[in-house]
């Protein structure tokens, strides 16, 4: 007996009615419909093909005996662009086909005979839909997986944490189509008064866990505390979900936890709930591959750049201005170079504090990022002493850059009881020259030692021209006979050799 009540409720699947009978089409697609099953149908396989190139459908209920084109036949054209929807064929002839050689060779998952009744369509229908999610799925993990796999290595390359953590989230929405949601790490340090937090993570969990929204999407595109957007149970549940490492839902929301082994980074939230098996496991692994990529960003960026004013460190710094010679030499290019100092740290550390020092450094910082262009080597050589490395720059262009830093500078200062403290810097410039490669370039490769002794000169003459500044009352840029020319190659490396003895 077919089923009497109509469904509640929709299914969310579609399937395709292809006959030549009308009267069968009308009856079947109201049988099928009762079922909350969405369905279309064509009266012709030509028609069928073209609109199932066009739509996606869950399964196929197939006439077998058609004019012009057979279900047989249809079926076979299909699986040339189709391998994977479900095919049941129809036919009131069914002694004429034997029904288990048909699925083989044709790659179909039932045959109905109409004779059967609806009971027994409704029956073929149910495997039909319930084989055509289990294909569906494991096609969604295996392309999912594919995803990941492809998006991995942009997790791994070298970059800022800021990218990455932008780029994990532009990830997560092609992988879940996920339009609103946040990433929050724990910041390394518990400081709540430090304005840039980008640089680090907590490795273990305080007693006072604190998350800030550091990339996000969608509503979340700001980046504040996490209580700005969550009320005190998900905030609750976000830090149950961190401490125990699990996958954690809401009615409406998602909270994947970032974990290293052991060690806790951080939170993806998503603003949307999460409720399919397959999805989740897709999430997390790629939420574990997002958590050593920023746990490696994280090293990274703690072993390259000063934490204070986001610079190159010191040893990092020369490494890179090595590069840029060697750079400058074979392209023959000219290269410059800013040696900047602070003017009167010390009265600000003792008027204002070490905070008020360190806050003056962040601001140098700051000018550097903004005076330069993001391929310049900026670089924070000890104390209140910085350096700049401009590739392909005469002495002409290091004057604008170092006059930007100065002109950012002008409006500047640190906030004290009884007024405010200026920051000012002093610049030193100094440009290695076009070299020359018919004059200068030996016939046996370059020695280490050769870039050595010309980066030692071109540091000289800019540390020479700063401490005039300096001493010319301060605020300016130096660059008065600032040109230094290649050095022969075998005079150089025998100056350089003399200088270790």
């Amino acid at each position: 007996m077919a089923r009497k009540f109509k469904s509640t409720r929709l299914s969310g699947k579609k399937i395709l009615l292809v006959d030549d009978d009308q009267e069968y089409i009308d009856a079947t697609k109201k049988l099928l419909e009762n079922e909350g099953h969405t369905v279309a149908s064509a009266n012709n396989g030509t028609n069928a093909l073209k609109d199932l190139k066009q739509n996606h459908y869950d399964l196929i209920l197939v006439d077998y005996y058609m004019p012009k084109m057979t279900g047989e036949e249809l079926v076979t054209r299909l699986r040339e662009f189709n391998p994977f929807v479900q095919v049941i064929l129809q036919t009131g002839y069914a002694s004429e086909q034997p029904p288990r050689e048909l699925i083989h060779r044709l790659d179909i998952q039932g045959y109905y005979n109409k004779s059967d009744g609806p009971e027994k369509l409704l029956l073929w229908v149910d495997v039909g839909l319930k084989a055509a999610y289990t294909v569906q799925l494991l096609y969604k993990s295996r392309e999912g997986l594919n995803y990941i796999l492809n998006v991995t290595p942009d997790l791994h390359k070298v970059q800022p944490l800021g990218d990455l953590l932008q780029g994990i989230l532009l990830q997560i929405s092609g992988l879940l189509d996920i339009g609103s949601s946040f990433l929050a790490v724990l910041p390394y340090s518990e400081s709540k008064d430090k304005k840039n937090m980008t640089e680090g993570f907590i490795a273990v969990l305080e007693n006072e866990l604190d998350l800030i929204i550091h990339a996000g999407t969608g509503k979340f595109i700001s980046q504040f505390s996490i209580d700005k957007y969550l009320d005190k149970k998900e905030i609750e549940l976000i830090h149950k979900s961190l401490s125990a490492g699990n996958i954690t839902k809401t009615n409406t929301k998602t909270i994947v936890p970032l974990n290293v082994g052991k060690e806790k980074i951080g939170i993806i939230f998503i603003d949307q709930i999460i409720e399919k098996q397959g999805e989740l496991d897709l999430l997390k692994v790629f939420a574990n591959q997002a958590a050593v990529a920023i746990q490696n960003a994280r090293l990274y960026q703690m072993a390259t750049f000063d934490p204070l004013t986001q610079v190159y460190l010191r040893g990092v710094f020369f490494q890179a201005m090595a590069r840029d010679i060697r750079i400058a030499y074979r392209s023959c290019a000219p290269i410059s170079l800013l040696m900047i100092d602070i003017d009167n740290l010390k009265n600000i550390n003792d008027s204002a504090g070490h905070l008020g020092g360190d806050q003056a450094l962040e601001i140098m910082g700051q000018a550097l990022h903004d005076a330069t262009r993001q391929t310049d080597i900026r670089g924070r050589l000890g104390g209140d002493e910085f350096a700049v490395v401009l590739l392909n720059s005469t002495t002409e262009g290091a004057i604008i850059v170092g006059e930007r830093i100065l002109h950012f500078l002008n409006d500047k200062g640190i906030a004290k009881a009884d007024g405010v403290l200026p920051i000012k810097c002093s610049i030193g410039a100094s440009t290695l020259d076009n070299v020359s490669l018919s004059k200068q370039k030996p016939s046996l490769p370059l020695a280490n030692q050769y870039f050595q002794f010309m980066m030692q000169k071109l540091l000289q003459k800019a540390d020479e021209l700063l401490y005039q500044a300096k001493n010319q009352g301060g605020h300016q840029i130096n660059t008065k006979k600032s040109v230094i020319k290649w050095y022969a190659y075998e005079k150089a490396v025998k100056e350089y050799a003399e200088q270790d003895k």
